[in-house]
């Protein structure tokens, strides 16, 4: 087993600005799991604050040769977080769930739902991105690549023959410039819903509009739709695809689908709304690949325009000895409020053929009030929380 260190870029300080973040970070109380107090260094880390994973050399050219472009041309320091994490252990196991998906004698639907099931576990992932090409004139491509971490659980909440439900929760322990390790960080992060034969599926058109449509039992047979919820249980994008298994290998590839401006953009990109292109996901013997290839693309008048292409690469890997008992703990305690959650959007995603989901009101995105309001609610009583629920999610729904 590797045990791996984990670094924003070659050089060991931390950038000052991201150092004093990740330690208002720590005073929300979410290492406690407490309440949070300081909406400023959440959206720190949401926004980047995580790292950049294993150490990574800014002055090493990146990738596609880019740097014959300019002979002069500096190579691009990677953009994303700055931080470092306390090192992981990694797993060379292979788990018994990677084999089970290979097992002899299984119908389609119960095959693909053991490499659904299999998604599961404890990571370190990583996440890069980078431009490959400007495509429209006039446009110059963005060099910067995006790099960035984590450390999470990612578990079962819901399991039958048509559904999975895999909830990803993050656990991160920071080291300062001393070396010293912090008590670790505990936040949700994303959920992924998988439907077998899905009779409808919502698709992104821009302008944070959803539009729901009806699938023929052509269009959905034999496959799993995907659907991706923020932090806040919000839709983020739903996907139509198909499990492969070329090769002995468990790969899912979708259809081409449509999203809105990822968070990692927002702070630095405002002339693209949508991302639209096709995702794979591929186990591995010591965990799974999320590979993604998109265009960026443009609204302006009312006429798509293709203004860039992008491949992004998600490497989520096996990791051991790394406690998870307090993602357990912060579950058990607002589990109840988080399943309220989901059954407000689903029945509004229910009665609604189209959604407008706002990302702040009143310069407060909704992510911090249901975060605080997971600390703080003390009932679990199903209609009082639907109460509660109501007056925070539906002023950033328009469903008209």
């Amino acid at each position: 087993m590797a045990v791996v260190a984990f670094s924003s870029t070659a050089h060991r300080d931390l950038d000052p600005a991201r150092a004093r973040a990740a330690a208002a970070l720590a005073e929300t109380g979410m290492t406690d799991r407490g309440p949070i107090k300081r909406l400023p260094a959440l959206l720190c880390l949401l926004a980047g604050v995580l790292g950049a994973g294993p150490t990574l050399y800014a002055a090493t050219p990146y990738v596609f040769s880019h740097g014959f472009d300019n002979a002069s041309e500096k190579a691009q320091t990677p953009r994303g977080g700055t931080t470092r994490g306390a090192p992981v252990e990694l797993d060379d196991t292979v788990p018994a769930a990677y084999h089970d998906i290979q097992a002899p004698g299984l119908d389609k639907r119960e095959r693909d739902a053991r490499a659904i099931r299999a998604l599961a576990g404890d990571y370190r992932a990583t996440f890069e991105f980078i431009e490959t090409a400007a495509l429209a004139p006039g446009i110059e491509r963005d060099a910067r690549p995006y790099r960035s971490w984590a450390t999470e659980r990612v578990f079962v909440i819901a399991d039958t023959p048509t559904e999975i439900e895999l909830q990803h929760i993050m656990v991160m322990r920071f080291v300062d410039d001393e070396g010293a390790i912090s008590d670790p960080m505990v936040m949700k992060h994303w959920r992924q819903r998988w439907q077998w034969q899905p009779a409808t599926i919502w698709r992104y058109t821009g302008d944070r509009l959803w539009r729901k449509a009806a699938l023929s039992d052509r269009e959905a047979s034999g496959r799993w739709k995907q659907t991706v919820y923020q932090v806040d249980d919000s839709l983020r994008y739903e996907a139509l695809g198909r499990w492969h298994y070329d090769d002995g290998v468990a790969s899912w590839r979708s259809e081409r689908f449509g999203r809105p401006l990822p968070r990692r953009e927002a702070s630095v990109r405002d002339d693209y709304d949508v991302l639209t292109g096709r995702h794979t996901i591929t186990h591995a013997p010591h965990g799974w690949l999320h590979e993604q290839s998109a265009r960026k693309i443009s609204e302006a008048d009312g006429q798509p325009t293709a203004l860039a292409q992008e491949i992004g690469l998600v490497r989520y890997r096996r990791i051991v000895d790394t406690d998870f008992d307090p993602a357990e703990a912060y579950w058990s305690e607002t589990g109840a409020f988080w399943a309220a959650v989901r059954r407000y959007w689903d029945r509004t995603m229910a009665v609604h053929d189209r959604l407008v989901i706002r990302t702040t009101v009143d310069d407060t995105p909704l992510f911090a009030r249901l975060f605080d309001a997971a600390q703080t609610t003390q009932t679990d009583d199903p209609d009082a929380l639907a109460d509660t629920l109501a007056a925070i999610i539906a002023p950033y729904i328009d469903s008209r």
